[in-house]
């Protein structure tokens, strides 16, 4: 009982992460820098994929991008600890 609560905590641990990775990722789409863009010299790292660069985002944008960072990583985090725990105490 005590193995399968702690298999759904991480569960669902892991599912906050991906939604909160989600929500900055597509919040940090709309805080994107004229100036910076502008500045830029080479163009391709504008269509790097979903997730806008570094470079280009102002605070803001920083921000949501380092908390879809966060996100990411305790998702992560928390599948490989439940892949863990499934591999050494069975299911």
């Amino acid at each position: 009982m005590t193995l399968l609560f702690f298999k759904g905590l991480f569960l669902v641990t892991a599912l906050c992460g991906f939604a909160y990775g989600f929500y900055c990722q597509t919040k940090a789409r709309k805080h994107i820098s004229k100036d910076k863009i502008s500045a830029l010299k080479d163009t391709s790292i504008l269509a790097t994929g979903p997730m806008p660069p570094k470079e280009i985002l102002n605070n803001q944008g920083l921000k949501y991008h380092q908390g879809f960072q966060i996100g990411m990583a305790l998702f992560a985090c928390s599948l490989i600890t439940l892949v863990i725990l499934s591999a050494f105490f069975g299911s």
